[in-house]
C-alpha cells in the first residue's frame, strides 16, 4: 500500500529576503500528530555544525550529505520538513523537487519570497555575518530571469509567491491561510493537468528535459568533448581540471555539474552518468550524432514514460507533452545540423519611406512572422511531428522560450538573429581552430597552387566562418588563431586558353570524374602529322578521368587511356600537365559500367605512383599490369630493373631521411655490404623500379643529377655514361 504524500516545503530567494524568519513562523504550524513542528533545515546551521563558523562555506558535498541524511530520516518519521535556502538557481531546486528517491511520495511546495532587491540588501545588513552585495544581486537576477525563475514545471505540486517587504506572510493567521488554500491549488492544478497525463515521455520532467538540453549544449560547444584537438582541450579544462576520465558519458557528467553555462554552474543534479547514457544513445538513435542521417526520419520517443520519482503531483513543463517535444526537437536537430539554413534575402531594395511609414513598419514587422519562422516549417514541413503550416506562433515560441535561453541560438536584444552561428553537431567535425587551419590549407591551395577550382568552396567557407564570428571581416583569423601551417611551393602552372589550367575547364573535368565519364583531350605539345590530318584526326583520344594531382610545381591530370582491340578493356594510366591538355567534350554520355571499375583504375593509379616515385608510367599496359605484383629478389624480371650507385658518407645521410621517395621494400642500403675501405663513396644503395622509370623519367635524373659528385652511378651503364657525359661537359664549361 502507497503512504500518504508528505507535504515538505522549500524556500526560495536571495540573501536577506527573510526566508529563515519565515521558517520560524512556518514551522509551528506544520505539526504532526506527536505535536512536533516542522523540521527546518538550514545550510547555514549545518555550515556552523560542521565548521564551526556559518561563513565557512566548506565542502558542498559534506554540507549537502548531512542535508539529506537529515531529510530522509524526517520524511521516513512522516515529519514536514522545511528546507532554509537561497535555492537560487533551478537544479538546487530539481535536486529536491525531482531529483530525489525518498523513503515515501512527498508533495513540494516552493515559498518564493519576491522580496525587492534594495530591501535584501538593507536586511541582510543587519545580519550577523553580512552577504556581498554582488552575491545578493546575482541570486535576485537569477531568480527574476524570464526563463528560468520559479516555475510548478519544476516539480512543484504548488508554488506560494510572497513579499515580506510588503507584509505578506508577516503573521500566523496569514500563513495559515495560504497553507489552507493549498488542497484547492493542488486539486484545481491537476484538474487542469489531467489532458497532458495521456501523452507524457520519457524526457517530461524538467530535470530530464534540461538534462537532454544541456548535453546538447555541451557537445556543439566543444567539438563533442574531443579533448584530442588542442583548442577544445583547452577550453574544456576551463570548466574541469584536471581532465575528467572514463568514456563520453562520464565525462560529459562531470562537466555538466560543473559547467557555468547550465544556470551558473554546480549544477551536480545534471551529472547523473547513466541517465546521460540513456541521453546519447537516444540522440545516436534520432540522428543527432549520425553522419548518415537523411533527414526525413522523425523524432521517435518510443513508449517510455517519465522517470518515476517520490514527487507526487508536480508539474511539467510545455514540452512535456510528446506532440510540443517532438515537433521542437525536430526543429532543433535541424537547426543543429544546417546551423546556416537561412532564407535568402530579397534582393529587392524597397525605397526609401518617410519617417511615419518607417515607425509603422517597425511596428508591423514586429507584430506579424519572421521570413525566418515561415522558411524553418517550409524546411520541415515533409517530416512527420514537425510544425504544420498554421503554426508560426508556436515555432516562433518555441524559438524564443527554448533554443535562444538554453544557447542554441543567438540573440540581439532578447530576439533570436535570422541567421544562426555555427552551432552544430553531427556534420560540424571540426572545432574553430581546426575550421580556422582548414581554411589556411584551401586558401594557400588557391593562392600558391592556383587551383581555382577551390574559389567557390573558400567562398562559401569564409562566408560562414564571418558569420559565426570565427573569421574576421577582412577574411583573416585573430591574432591568436593564425594558421600554424602553409604552402611555401607556387605552382607554375599557367592558365593557358582552353586548357584544363582555366578553373571552368577544371570544373568540367572535376565533375566528368565524380560522374564517372569518359571524355575527348587533345595532347597540345604533341604534334600532328601530314597523314593524320588528311585522315582528320587532330591527335584527340578519348580518356576516363582519375584525378587531378599536384606534383612539385604544377598540376596534372591521371587518366585511363581508353583501350582498343583488348579484352580486359583496361587501358593506359597516364598522367600529364593540365595546361597542356585540352577538353574538347564528353565522349556522348558514356559512363563506366560500375563504380568498381573506377575504383580498380585509382589503384593501378596509386600502385604506379608508389613503385615509380613519379609521374612517369610508361607507354605499355602490359607492363603497367606486371608491376601490380610486388618484386621480389635481386633478379627481378622485366619490366623491373636495378638502379644501382654509391654515395659519400654526406648524401647517403640526406638519402636515408627521403624514406618515402622510393618504395622501402623495393629499396637496399644498410643490408648491402659497405664498399672497399678507403673508397670515396663507401655506401651502395640499389633500388628496384621499373625498367621505364630508369631509362626515361625526367624526375629519376632530376633526383640523381642533383647530388653530383656526391653518387656514382654504377648500374646501369646507359646511366652511368649519362652521368660521365654531364660531368664532362660542365668541366669542358670552365675552360678557359
Amino acid at each position: 500500500m502507497t503512504s500518504a504524500p508528505l507535504r515538505c516545503h522549500l524556500l526560495i530567494g536571495p540573501p536577506g529576503s527573510g526566508k529563515t524568519t519565515l521558517a520560524q513562523q512556518l514551522a509551528p504550524l506544520l505539526q504532526v500528530g506527536t505535536g512536533e513542528p516542522g523540521l527546518v533545515l538550514s545550510t547555514d546551521a549545518i555550515r556552523e555544525e560542521l565548521f564551526g563558523d556559518a561563513a565557512v562555506q566548506g565542502p558542498w558535498d559534506e554540507i549537502r550529505s548531512v542535508l539529506l541524511q537529515r531529510l530522509n530520516a524526517a520524511v521516513e518519521a512522516g515529519r514536514p520538513v522545511i528546507i532554509d535556502a537561497t535555492h537560487a538557481r533551478r537544479p538546487w531546486r530539481l535536486l529536491y523537487t525531482q531529483g530525489l528517491h525518498l523513503p515515501r511520495p512527498v508533495e513540494w511546495i516552493g515559498w518564493w519570497l519576491t522580496t525587492p532587491l534594495e530591501q535584501c540588501k538593507a536586511w541582510a545588513l543587519r545580519r550577523e555575518r553580512p552577504v556581498p552585495e554582488v552575491v545578493i544581486e546575482e541570486f535576485h537576477a537569477s531568480l527574476n530571469n524570464r526563463f528560468f525563475k520559479p516555475d510548478r514545471a519544476e516539480g512543484f505540486a504548488a508554488i506560494v509567491a510572497l513579499n515580506p517587504a510588503a507584509g505578506e506572510g508577516s503573521t500566523a493567521a496569514d500563513l495559515q491561510h495560504r497553507l489552507a488554500s493549498l488542497d484547492g491549488r493542488i486539486r484545481n492544478a491537476l484538474n487542469r493537468q489531467r489532458a497532458i497525463d495521456p501523452h507524457l515521455h520519457r524526457y517530461s520532467r524538467l530535470l530530464d528535459l534540461e538534462r537532454l538540453l544541456f548535453l546538447l549544449r555541451l557537445l556543439t560547444s566543444f567539438n563533442g568533448l574531443d579533448a584530442s584537438d588542442p583548442g577544445t582541450a583547452a577550453e574544456l579544462l576551463k570548466i574541469g581540471n584536471p581532465e575528467p576520465q572514463g568514456d563520453l558519458a562520464e565525462r560529459a557528467a562531470a562537466y555538466l555539474a560543473s559547467w557555468k553555462a547550465v544556470h551558473g554552474g554546480n549544477s551536480d543534479g545534471y551529472g547523473d552518468t547513466e541517465a546521460i547514457r540513456g541521453d546519447l544513445a537516444w540522440l545516436e538513435a534520432n540522428g543527432f550524432f549520425r553522419l548518415d542521417w537523411q533527414g526525413d526520419q522523425p523524432i521517435d520517443l518510443g513508449s517510455a514514460g517519465p522517470t518515476p520519482g517520490s514527487s507526487l503531483h508536480g508539474g511539467y513543463p510545455a514540452l512535456a507533452h510528446r506532440e510540443v517535444f517532438q515537433r521542437l526537437f525536430t526543429l532543433l536537430r535541424h537547426v543543429l545540423k544546417q546551423p546556416f539554413d537561412a532564407p535568402e534575402p530579397s534582393s529587392v531594395a524597397e525605397p526609401e519611406a518617410p519617417a511615419p511609414e518607417r515607425a509603422k513598419r517597425a511596428r508591423r514587422s514586429s507584430e506579424e512572422f519572421s521570413p525566418l519562422y515561415r522558411h524553418l516549417i517550409s524546411s520541415l514541413e515533409d517530416l512527420e511531428g514537425s510544425y504544420r503550416s498554421d503554426q508560426e506562433a508556436a515555432l516562433r515560441y518555441d524559438v524564443e522560450h527554448v533554443l535562444v535561453p538554453y544557447g542554441f541560438l543567438a540573440a540581439v536584444k532578447g530576439r533570436p538573429q535570422s541567421r544562426r552561428q555555427g552551432y552544430a553537431i553531427g556534420t560540424a567535425l571540426l572545432s574553430a581552430d581546426q575550421l580556422l587551419e582548414v581554411h589556411a590549407q584551401l586558401k594557400a591551395s588557391l593562392d600558391r597552387l592556383s587551383d581555382q577550382s577551390q574559389k567557390p568552396l573558400l567562398l562559401s567557407l569564409e562566408d560562414r566562418l564571418q558569420r559565426a564570428g570565427i573569421l574576421r571581416a577582412d577574411g583573416m583569423p585573430d591574432r591568436l588563431r593564425q594558421p600554424k601551417r602553409t604552402l611555401a611551393h607556387r605552382s607554375f602552372t599557367e592558365e593557358k586558353p582552353g586548357t584544363l589550367a582555366e578553373p571552368e575547364m577544371a570544373a568540367r573535368v572535376e565533375r566528368a570524374i565524380r560522374d564517372r565519364r569518359r571524355i575527348w583531350l587533345r595532347h597540345l605539345p604533341d604534334p600532328v602529322s601530314e597523314q593524320q590530318k588528311q585522315r582528320g584526326d587532330d591527335g584527340r583520344f578519348r580518356a576516363w578521368p582519375l584525378q587531378l594531382l599536384f606534383h612539385n610545381i604544377s598540376w596534372y591530370l591521371a587518366f585511363e587511356t581508353v583501350s582498343i582491340g583488348r579484352n580486359d578493356g583496361l587501358g593506359l594510366i597516364r598522367v600529364l600537365r593540365v595546361d597542356r591538355l585540352v577538353l574538347l567534350n564528353e565522349d556522348g554520355n558514356t559512363r563506366r559500367n560500375s563504380e568498381q571499375e573506377h575504383e580498380r583504375a585509382l589503384e593501378r593509379l596509386q600502385r604506379l605512383q608508389h613503385v615509380c616515385g613519379g609521374l612517369y608510367f610508361g607507354d605499355s599496359i602490359d607492363d603497367q599490369l606486371a608491376v601490380m605484383a610486388p618484386a621480389t629478389g635481386r633478379n627481378a624480371k622485366p619490366p623491373w630493373g636495378v638502379l644501382r650507385f654509391s654515395c659519400t658518407p654526406q648524401v647517403f645521410q640526406l638519402i636515408r631521411e627521403e624514406p618515402h621517395r622510393f618504395p622501402p621494400e623495393h629499396t637496399a642500403h644498410t643490408s648491402l655490404p659497405p664498399n672497399p675501405v678507403g673508397d670515396s663513396h663507401p655506401h651502395p644503395v640499389e633500388i628496384r623500379l621499373p625498367s621505364w622509370t630508369i631509362e626515361r623519367d625526367w624526375d629519376l635524373r632530376n633526383w640523381l643529377f642533383r647530388w653530383g659528385a656526391g653518387i656514382r652511378i654504377e648500374q646501369p651503364l646507359d646511366l652511368r655514361e649519362l652521368q660521365l657525359q654531364q660531368a664532362r661537359e660542365v668541366v669542358a664549361l670552365l675552360q678557359p
